[in-house]
């Protein structure tokens, strides 16, 4: 600890880091995938009594807590729910209050994961180039957008990486086996793969690095031991949700996995083995995803038999072979990103062109950073948040074209429970006096500017969606209008 405040330049930049999983927490609102709230925090909404229809839905939306499927664990949501009904409920009834409180619980143990990363790899990867190390890894775009997410994938990542570095440092680092840090470590590993079950695509490559590298019956019993008593935990949690036994493990491999009938996952697409390489490029960060796959696969092919190889090169390649394929699959490998493009550009002998990379790298993550800390990570929930916040309970709120209330054709009971109801748009509504309208249509909203309403919030600045015709076109700006 003294070390790092003699270091001015290291703890300024966590102190960065710091204030950007702030920044992130405050207007990161929304979710990036659907699975993120409709698996989550609906679920958590369900056992408040607000999502009605989550485990009895007639639409099949929600197909994964079907009793017959089961395949969702009910660890985070019912946390979530303890925590909201417990403690919060009672102070606020405001949904968005409780998903601040629950992105910042989120953000911090991401946090302490990042923090507890740099320190456990630092001298491995951090050799030369310290400054620019150091200013990537602590601006890194991705860890302050991940962390505030409620995913199962921020938790079960985050409490992966707190695993394997206290197993790392008790494993290999440590001259004196400290059994409560190798306890304590086991047991976080088998909670994350309890939050996200494919997290055992991370996990068993770890087991079997252990098995081979660092081999010792008594540890990897007690490895084995507390990661099935972990799990086994788990199951329990949704018995008692459940009220009846049924293994979720199990059933996710049947229902999502296998290659019979009941693996449904096929059916959400199908892609090549090589989508990964040419998504990671386009999705996360372009130039900058880059020099991270190069470095990923130059970090394999020179450091086979480095930990973090067979983390990341063995959940590559199951995650290549399974059909459907999304880039958040990519996640738990892309936390590693800082330190696989320190190992390229440490090998790089001209000045000037590592200069040069140096500097698209960190263009392509201010970039990517500026997008992610000061958009909504889903535009519907910004509108909720306006709706919520600037409309009173008596006034009318109305909708042209797409119902913004509708989510991939499922309601966010969650946000939409404290919200007026919507009702689209018709001949009668326009006699009405003091309403509202709610649209991405572009065209619509000219036409009710020019008749004399006023715009009251756009997503995105107006002046910006008018620089392009497609911006337009493709309805990608909500704006919500007040007609007197």
């Amino acid at each position: 600890m003294i070390k790092l405040f003699n270091n001015k330049y290291l703890f300024f930049f966590i102190l960065v880091s710091l204030f950007l999983h702030t920044i992130s927490v405050i207007f990161s609102i929304g979710f990036y995938s659907d699975d993120e709230h409709f698996q989550i925090l609906e679920i958590t909404a369900f056992l408040l009594d607000i999502n009605k229809m989550a485990l009895n839905d007639p639409t099949g939306h929600y197909w994964e807590w079907e009793s017959g499927t089961r395949i969702r664990p009910w660890l985070q949501p019912y946390l979530f729910y303890l925590l909201l009904d417990k403690l919060i409920y009672s102070l606020s009834t405001d949904p968005f209050i409780w998903a601040f409180i629950l992105r910042s619980l989120c953000s911090t143990i991401g946090f302490i994961s990042m923090i507890y990363l740099y320190f456990t790899f630092k001298d491995y990867f951090f050799t030369k180039n310290y400054k620019f190390n150091i200013l990537l890894y602590f601006t890194f775009w991705f860890y302050p957008f991940l962390h505030s997410r409620t995913s199962s994938e921020n938790l079960s990542i985050s409490l992966f990486i707190i695993s394997i570095c206290l197993l790392f440092n008790v494993i290999i680092k440590g001259k004196n086996f400290n059994f409560i840090k190798f306890v304590l470590g086991s047991l976080l590993m088998g909670f994350s793969m309890v939050f996200k079950f494919t997290t055992v695509f991370n996990a068993f490559p770890f087991f079997l690095w252990f098995v081979i590298y660092r081999y010792n019956f008594n540890k990897i019993f007690i490895f084995s031991s507390l990661i099935l008593i972990t799990l086994s935990f788990g199951l329990y949690v949704d018995y008692i949700n459940w009220g009846s036994f049924k293994n979720t493990y199990y059933q996710y491999y049947i229902h999502n996995l296998s290659s019979g009938e009941t693996g449904r996952m096929k059916y959400f697409g199908i892609d090549p083995w090589y989508f990964y390489f040419f998504e990671i490029i386009k999705q996360l960060a372009p130039l900058l995803s880059l020099f991270f796959l190069f470095g990923l696969i130059y970090f394999w092919l020179k450091k086979f038999n480095n930990i973090l190889t067979w983390i990341t090169l063995f959940s590559f390649i199951i995650y290549s072979s399974i059909g459907h394929k999304e880039i958040r699959f990519m996640f738990s490998i892309y936390a590693f990103a800082p330190f696989f493009i320190a190992f390229l550009f440490e090998k790089i002998s001209s000045q000037f062109i590592l200069k040069f990379f140096k500097s698209l790298v960190i263009i392509s993550n201010f970039i990517f950073l500026l997008i992610t800390l000061i958009t909504p990570a889903n535009n519907k929930v910004s509108v909720y948040k306006f709706i919520h916040e600037n409309i009173d309970d008596e006034q009318k709120i109305f909708y042209s074209d797409e119902n913004p209330y509708l989510i991939n054709n499922m309601e966010p009971f969650f946000y939409t429970h404290s919200l007026n109801k919507i009702m689209p748009i018709n001949e009668k509504s326009l006699n009405e006096k003091n309403y509202w309208i709610v649209s991405n249509n572009y065209e619509n909203i000219s036409i009710n500017l020019e008749n004399g309403c006023h715009l009251r919030y756009s997503t995105y600045p107006k002046r910006i969606i008018d620089m392009n015709n497609n911006w337009k076109r493709l309805n990608l700006n909500w704006y919500i209008i007040y007609c007197e």
